[in-house]
C-alpha cells in the first residue's frame, strides 16, 4: 500500500515525538505570540488529532492511532479542567452549590448579589 512509510520504526518514533510536542505546546505554551496562537487553537488541534487518529485507524496503524487519540484526549481534558486565563474570564460560570452568600454580599436595595471575583462599582462595599 502507499502508506508503507509508517511501517518504519524511526518514522513512527519521529511522528510520535512530534505529536507529543505539539500537544505539550498546546497545553503549556511559552510566552511568545506563535505559541500563544497555537494554544488558542486548542479545539481545532484536538479535532485534528482526532481525525489523524481515525486516519491511522483506517490504514491499520494502531500505535499512531493511539498516540493521536491520547493527544486529543489530553488536550480536551486539560482545557476542560485548566484554570481560566484573563482573556477567558469574560464569562464567569460558578456552580450554584459552590456559592455561599453572606449578609454582607447582598445589596438590600436592588436584591442583587455580587461575587468577589466580579465585584465592580455597582456592588456594595463591605
Amino acid at each position: 500500500m502507499v502508506f508503507r512509510i509508517f511501517d518504519h520504526r524511526r518514522v513512527r518514533q519521529l511522528l510520535t515525538i512530534a505529536l507529543l510536542c505539539g500537544t505539550l505546546l498546546c497545553m503549556f505554551p511559552p510566552q511568545q505570540p506563535a505559541f500563544q496562537w497555537w494554544a488558542d487553537q486548542a479545539f481545532i488541534i484536538a479535532l485534528s488529532f482526532l481525525f489523524f487518529g481515525l486516519f491511522f485507524l483506517i490504514i491499520n496503524k494502531p500505535r499512531l492511532m493511539f498516540v493521536c487519540f491520547g493527544c486529543s484526549a489530553a488536550i480536551s481534558f486539560y482545557k476542560n479542567e485548566a484554570p481560566q486565563t484573563s482573556s477567558e474570564q469574560s464569562l464567569l460560570i460558578v456552580p450554584a452549590r459552590e456559592i455561599r452568600w453572606s449578609a454582607q454580599e447582598r445589596d438590600g436595595s436592588t436584591g442583587l448579589y455580587c461575587l468577589p471575583e466580579v465585584a465592580d462599582e455597582n456592588c456594595p462595599k463591605s
